[in-house]
């Protein structure tokens, strides 16, 4: 599904919308190749297989392929933040895998990667099969670790909340207004405090998002 816009010689097709979008392994090869040193493109590639095929058959609320969210965060990394760093994207990659994979655990990942690969996932990974009250604790208990952990963590993290931002006005979330309001509770204090510059340009995109939708 594309939007379509009026030209003095009639209607032309522009982008296709946001959420119909995704990052694919040869647009990330051609991005990284004369960037990464040949061990990165190998690792970041291995964490783009991995992922592929642990989200194969997930799908989101908006109806598109998880993956292509998956996709999506490296290519925020990569494009706008210019965050050129292996580690990272392919943690990036792989941030929901533990979540969504009864077979991969951290192990399986510090194995296959590196173990500063393995606890960026880890922090990224909360217990989603918990419910009610439970499940309350565990979100106030993810937020609190990631708090602590280091930079890479919560750069991987905003952005991938950035990423449902902009996927908002597609149905990804079923509340999208309180999930704005806990980005707004539990991460920005985090980008305040560490003052860091591209946590301070994801927030900014974040606002002109929510301004937008407001509007």
């Amino acid at each position: 599904m594309s939007r379509f816009f009026l030209t003095g010689s009639g209607m032309h097709e522009s982008l296709p919308l946001y959420n119909q979008t995704h990052y694919s392994r040869e647009e990330l090869i051609a991005d990284v190749r004369m960037q990464v040193d040949p061990v990165g493109l190998t690792t970041i590639l291995g964490a783009f297989e991995m992922a592929s095929h642990v989200h194969e058959f997930q799908v989101r609320n908006d109806g598109t392929p998880y993956f292509w969210h998956i996709s999506r965060v490296a290519r925020i990394l990569i494009h706008e933040l210019r965050y050129i760093n292996a580690d990272v994207i392919s943690s990036a990659l792989l941030h929901d895998v533990l979540e969504d994979s009864d077979i991969i655990t951290a192990e399986v990942i510090k194995f296959n990667f590196s173990p500063y690969i393995s606890y960026i996932v880890e922090v990224l990974t909360k217990n989603i099969r918990l419910t009610g009250e439970q499940r309350e604790i565990e979100d106030l208990d993810y937020v609190e670790r990631l708090r602590y952990s280091s930079i890479d963590c919560m750069i991987v993290k905003f952005v991938e909340r950035l990423d449902n931002y902009r996927c908002l006005e597609f149905g990804v979330k079923r509340n999208p207004f309180r999930y704005i309001e806990e980005t707004e509770l539990h991460y920005y204090p985090m980008a305040m405090q560490e003052q860091h510059p591209l946590l301070s340009r994801i927030v900014e995109e974040m606002d002109r998002i929510k301004r937008k939708l407001l509007s």
